[in-house]
């Protein structure tokens, strides 16, 4: 059910779903963007996330919030810092070590024992704005040849689009449902109008639930177009967490994103009983 004692995936009816590391978290109580975890993940084959903020020097820092203060020692708009300053912050969540930057984790990416599986998902939370001709230059340089390695994926396809739509060998993905109570028509519009080739497309779990509990087959329809679907984000532990990993089961979604990943591969005896 995983590799080498990693919760990467989850089997079931003879099909397999893998499980995507939420922020490199195998579990809720890991912090987030650890070099530990990233490590251990490409080891084993996993499928791995991380966000990214630009930085006032056109490189890019693992962070989720567009502010310091919610994640570091700092404070102030992401934006307004440079590489060098993040870099004498620490992590709340790991006191002692600083923000992951981009061009540490493509390094360790370069560097550490990895599985041909191991994928890391870079989710843009920048716009297309934000988004100059030297951020872009840089980007390129730094994920260069190791680009089959991940997958950059935005809410905002305009500005996924312009940061890695010209890297070779790079996927990009897509998630169009920032807004969990579109419907599934619109989400579907939405990918063939704007980002019909997509290699992923990321899916709120109440969107998936909705359209399976509807009888409408969304998932279905975007992997007839060709794209992977991933859902997001089922983490263990309730009933209703439950019925959204089902759900995305029974649509056919090739992954879950979690916090949780240990806990569903050790509950994977009981879902298999509960999906047949």
């Amino acid at each position: 059910m995983a590799h080498g004692n990693q919760p990467t995936v989850l089997r079931y009816g003879g099909c397999t779903l893998r499980l995507k590391w939420h922020k490199l978290r195998r579990a809720p109580d890991d912090p987030p963007f650890a070099r530990s975890n990233l490590r251990a993940g490409l080891e084993a084959g996993a499928s791995l996330e991380v966000d990214l903020q630009r930085l006032a020097c056109g490189r890019f820092v693992c962070l989720h919030d567009a502010r310091l203060e919610g994640e570091t020692t700092g404070s102030g708009p992401v934006s307004a810092i440079d590489a060098d300053a993040v870099a004498r912050l620490e992590m709340l969540a790991t006191p002692g070590a600083p923000p992951l930057l981009l061009d540490e984790l493509v390094e360790i990416v370069r560097t550490s024992p990895r599985a041909d599986s191991a994928r890391v998902q870079l989710d843009l939370k920048n716009t297309a704005a934000e988004i100059g001709d030297a951020v872009c230059r840089t980007f390129a340089a730094t994920v260069g040849a190791l680009s089959d390695c991940f997958i950059l994926s935005g809410c905002d396809w305009d500005a996924a689009t312009r940061l890695g739509g010209d890297v070779p060998g790079l996927a990009l993905g897509y998630d169009p449902t920032d807004d969990p109570a579109i419907s599934p028509a619109e989400v579907l519009a939405l990918v063939r109008a704007r980002a019909a080739e997509a290699d992923t497309i990321y899916l709120d779990r109440n969107v998936v639930r909705a359209a399976q509990e509807r009888g409408e087959p969304l998932v279905a329809r975007l992997r007839d177009d060709g794209h992977h679907v991933d859902c997001w984000t089922i983490d263990h532990g309730t009933t209703a967490a439950t019925a959204d990993l089902l759900a995305a089961v029974a649509a056919g979604c090739d992954q879950i994103t979690t916090n949780s990943a240990r806990a569903w591969t050790a509950a994977g005896a009981g879902l298999e009983q509960a999906i047949s």
